[in-house]
């Protein structure tokens, strides 16, 4: 059976950003996900494994395909008292804020300047060519219950 929408797909991976590995399923471990839904895996890598079968793989996304070009505007500045009594504002650690529409943004501190303190709400892997390499372990058709739900039911999925 091939790759194809409302299918459940087995893989594992090695992801890797200019040679070094920065992401990978864990040693014996697959992830499933149902074809079409994109909640799992960045798009250009679901797109790429459409009309594949089981067997190993190798794709390479440009930004535009994976996570996205890095953007600047998502950069930007808060004050000190914006944060929480009690928060740890440090380089590299991390915070959730509102956008204008009162969605929760992640954002990372990068620099601290006395009562400013600048984050950026990037991705980290934005602007960033992904390399994947991995196997296809199984495919199979998705049950009506799956392809209701947009997601897989049973061992490896949602269990409900």
């Amino acid at each position: 059976m091939k790759v194809a929408p409302n299918t459940v797909v087995s893989i594992e991976y090695v992801l890797r950003v200019e040679g070094e590995i920065v992401d990978s399923t864990p040693e014996g471990e697959r992830i499933l996900f149902l074809h079409g839904e994109g909640h799992v895996l960045p798009p250009g890598l679901e797109d790429s494994l459409s009309g594949r079968e089981v067997g190993s793989f190798r794709v390479t996304l440009a930004p535009d395909e994976a996570v996205g070009e890095y953007d600047p505007g998502k950069v930007f500045t808060a004050k000190r008292g914006d944060f929480p009594g009690d928060a740890k504002v440090g380089v590299g650690e991390e915070f959730y804020f509102e956008d204008e529409g009162e969605t929760p943004v992640a954002a990372k501190i990068i620099s601290v300047d006395g009562d400013d303190i600048t984050l950026d709400s990037n991705p980290e892997l934005a602007g960033k060519t992904l390399e994947y390499e991995g196997i296809v372990h199984d495919v199979r058709a998705a049950t009506d219950e799956e392809v209701e739900h947009g997601h897989v039911h049973g061992e490896g999925g949602v269990e409900h």
